[in-house]
Parts: C-alpha cells; structure tokens; sequence
C-alpha cells in the first residue's frame, strides 16, 4: 500500500515537471514571437511615420541633397558607388596641399550637414513617438546637437582614415580593417538619438550607442540589410543611364528617400528601449 502511495506520488511528481517544462516550453515560443513582432514593429513605425510626415521627412532631407553633392563635385580623389561619395585612400599621397584642404573643407560642410539632417528627422521621430510638441528649447538645441553630432562623425571618420592607413600594408587587411570600421562605426550608430531623444552628452551618447547595439544587435543587423537592399535596388534602377546623369539620380533618390527612411529606422530602434514606445 505505501509503495503505491509513494508511486502514485511520484508520478504526480513527474507530471507537474512535465506540465511545468511544458508551459515553459510555450512561454519561450510566445516569448520569441513577441520579440519579432517587435522587429518587426520597429520597421512598421519606420513606414508609418514616413508616409505621415513626408512633407516635413523630405524638407529635412535637403541639406543630404547638399551634402552628398558636394564631394562629389570637387576635383578630388572622390568616387560615386551605391549613391554615396568615397575617397580614394590610395590617392592621398599624391595630393597637394590646395587640392587636400579644399577636399578636408569639402568634406567637413557635407558631414555638418549630414548630421543637422539627422537631427531633424530624429527630432521628428521624437516628437511623433512621444506625443509632445517640440518646444522653443528643443528647436534652439537642434544647432547644438548637429555641431556634437558633427564632431562625432567627424572623429569617426578620422579613425576610420587612421585605421586605413595603418592597415594598408597589412596581408590580413581585408579582415582586420572591417572589424576596425565596425567597432568605431557602432561607437556613433546611435549617438544622434541617444542625444536627440535622451539628451545626453556625447561622452553618454558614445556609451548608449554600444549599449543599444548590444541588445538590439538583431535589429542593427536587419537595418544594415535592409539599406543594403535600398541602395541596391536604387543603384539599378538607374544603371543603364549614362554617366554622370545616373550617378546623381542615384544620389537624388537616396538623399531623399533611401537615407532619410533609414535615420527615421533607426530612431525607431533606438527607442524599444522604452515599453510605452512598443
């Protein structure tokens, strides 16, 4: 009688663990479609917002018109691929001084551009978002926060020029200068959100932007693919014209929908990081 009893308890036993491990089991599949569907989500707000505000999306996107004309319209060692203006590194040693600091000037007044842009739009996602209206302090702050954000870019590119340099000899280069541009282009990913949306400073913004690519490493992954996709797609749809007259439509069509859908994305991102934003 007491071997029963004690079986009859054990098989309660194993059957509370069953059903437990069970509802585990579901709990973690709810858990992960909750996750994508917020992936998902973000990309949703990103369109949304996109489609409501395009007026205002796309009178922010001028200074990127500006900026991304620029370079590509001085006589320097500068090249147009997937709508963006690069610069030839192998090129710089045989630059006079002129030519030199007419590109560094060039390239300064696209970058500060590019980064008042930036904070236009993600002050748009802000206030959007958040339900507030955007205040005279706020308004006043957007010059200080496209300086910051200018200088930060700035300094990334410069690290991203050092660690060109310094890799250009190297036999493992097409490994180690990635991973390097990688590392420093997460350092600023999310600063302009970070000091838009949260007003920090740049020492905090830097710190946020590792923070949110760490947790939010899935959803960095997506975007990357998803502008990949963009630029692509925006490259051939212009490919058989001749150049230039592509080349600029090309920069035309991710200046003012490519790029600026991107940085909204990319606020979307960024503010999961609130409950009440999902």
């Amino acid at each position: 009688m007491r071997s029963r009893i004690g079986l009859r308890a054990s098989y309660d036993k194993i059957e509370k663990f069953c059903q437990l491990w069970k509802f585990i089991g579901i709990y973690k599949q709810i858990k992960i479609k909750e996750e994508n569907g917020r992936d998902m989500r973000a990309l949703g707000y990103a369109m949304k917002l996109y489609r409501e505000k395009a007026g205002f999306v796309l009178l922010f996107s001028i200074p990127f018109i500006v900026a991304l004309l620029i370079p590509s319209l001085i006589s320097g060692p500068t090249y147009i691929s997937l709508g963006a203006v690069f610069l030839r590194t192998g090129s710089i040693p045989e630059i006079d001084p002129v030519s030199a600091a007419v590109t560094l000037f060039a390239y300064l007044v696209s970058m500060f551009l590019i980064a008042e842009s930036i904070v236009g739009i993600t002050l748009l996602v802000k206030t959007k978002r958040t339900m507030a209206n955007p205040t005279s302090e706020v308004l006043g702050a957007l010059r200080k926060y496209g300086i910051t954000i200018f200088l930060a870019y700035t300094l990334a590119a410069m690290l991203i020029l050092i660690a060109q340099l310094v890799t250009f000899d190297l036999a493992y280069r097409g490994i180690i200068l990635p991973i390097l541009m990688l590392v420093i282009s997460f350092g600023v990913f999310f600063v302009p959100q970070a000091m838009v949306i949260d007003g920090y400073r740049l020492g905090q913004a830097i710190d946020a932007s590792y923070s949110t690519v760490r947790k939010k490493f899935a959803d960095v992954v997506l975007w990357i693919l998803i502008g990949t996709i963009l630029l692509t797609v925006s490259e051939l749809m212009f490919f058989l014209l001749p150049h230039p007259l592509g080349s600029y439509l090309v920069l035309l069509v991710n200046s003012v929908l490519v790029l600026p859908f991107l940085v909204i994305y990319q606020a979307q991102i960024y503010m999961k990081k609130y409950k009440l934003a999902h």
